[in-house]
């Protein structure tokens, strides 16, 4: 049994403010000095490994692009600058069932225009992918709500691991009960899209609109039977036989993941930067050029931090195990997914997305958009373009 009492309390002040109608509570991001030291310590002190002649992006992580990145950790980012900037968002804390969900609320800046939209990440994502995508909502007039999974960042971990379909229920009762919405839309990437794809299924009374940008092949491809749609599924295995050994670790043995990256803060760079860079636009060129900048090296370095003040690095795998707890791949009988959804197809070099007959087939898709740039993190790559596309989306619903 995993035990929640196993992880560390999380490094950070909360300064509670009780909203009664939402039993809700505002905190501050403040991570202890002593962890912020400790991790510049543990990454100027690392003993660099030997490596192949040549090795690049074919073996793993690019050992000299990982060098740059950590290089930048130690000599130009600045956890403190971070952490003041996200405080200028509203972060929130709320108890739902046995979680306390970390959600950060960007309000429309002017008339509402629409149902409030549920932001959820995937992994090793966090909700810093969604700031961007939830400033542009709200100048359109949407409330946005931008959650953090459970176990992931400053959302608690439950006490046994909790798969997708578990989270959609934890997140519609954040929406319904604590936050009063009556209706919303639900956006996802990566675990984001398959939790709002349950979201439609299981509470489309209330999620009126689902809104994805990756369709889980193990939930389509039961549905596969053209010519087009068998080639989809045939492409995917082989690109996932070279590209999914995380996936199988982190399903079969997240425990052994856990030990191995929690409190190792290189280690944990070069696991989640291999990722990054496997899955961003391929249009955007060569990936050392493009991560040895220091706006693509933050960029990694804001999402590693966050794993690491909060000691989510292990609790944040815990779905991958979930999601074999809750029954075969798909929905339930072969049912169909009959809340409007739209599907934003990006240039996702991995997760290429499917045909639209066989997406038709499992969701009752109302949208199709195919989008010029962006890959597997269009909150990072086209935030405007994303935001504009739920907007436009929501508002027809």
């Amino acid at each position: 049994m995993l035990q929640h009492s196993a992880r560390r309390q999380p490094s950070f002040q909360i300064l509670f403010r009780e909203t009664p109608m939402s039993q809700e509570t505002r905190f501050t991001l403040h991570a202890e000095q002593a962890l912020l030291d400790r991790i510049a310590r543990q990454v100027a002190e690392y003993e660099w490994p030997k490596t192949p002649a040549g090795a690049g992006w074919e073996m793993g992580v690019d050992p000299a692009t990982l060098k740059y990145v950590a290089e930048r950790w130690t000599h130009g980012f600045d956890w403190r600058v971070q952490e003041a900037r996200l405080n200028e968002l509203s972060h929130f804390k709320a108890r739902v069932g046995a979680v306390d969900l970390h959600y950060v609320r960007i309000d429309a800046t002017g008339p509402r225009t629409g149902v409030p939209v549920v932001l959820m990440h995937g992994w090793p994502g966090c909700f810093l992918e969604y700031i961007e995508v939830g400033r542009e909502l709200a100048r359109r007039g949407f409330d946005a709500v931008l959650v953090s999974l459970p176990g992931v960042g400053f959302s608690s971990a439950p006490d046994q691991v909790l798969g997708p379909r578990g989270v959609a229920a934890l997140v519609h009762e954040l929406m319904t009960r604590v936050l009063g919405h009556e209706r919303y839309v639900a956006h996802g990437a990566d675990w984001g899209s398959i939790i709002a794809g349950w979201l439609g299924f299981d509470h489309g009374q209330h999620c009126i609109g689902t809104h994805m940008t990756m369709a889980s092949p193990k939930f389509v491809a039961g549905a596969a039977s053209t010519e087009q749609e068998q080639q989809w599924l045939a492409g995917f295995r082989e690109r996932f036989e070279d590209d999914g050994a995380y996936f199988r670790l982190q399903t079969s043995r997240p425990l052994t993941a856990g030990f191995a990256l929690s409190n190792n803060p290189v280690g944990l760079l070069a696991w989640m930067l291999e990722k990054f860079a496997a899955w961003g636009d391929p249009a955007e060129g060569q990936k050392s050029a493009v991560y040895q900048t220091p706006e693509r090296a933050d960029r990694v370095l804001r999402n590693v931090m966050l794993y690491l003040v909060t000691n989510s690095v292990a609790t944040s795998m815990w779905i991958y195990r979930g999601i074999t707890t809750e029954g075969p791949p798909g929905y339930p009988g072969g049912k169909r997914v009959e809340t409007p959804t739209a599907f934003a197809a990006t240039r996702d070099p991995i997760f290429v997305p499917p045909p639209r007959s066989l997406v038709d087939k499992v969701y009752r898709v109302v949208r199709w958009t195919e989008f010029s740039a962006g890959g597997h993190f269009p909150g990072y790559d086209v935030p405007d373009a994303l935001a504009a596309d739920i907007a436009e989306f929501s508002a027809n619903l």
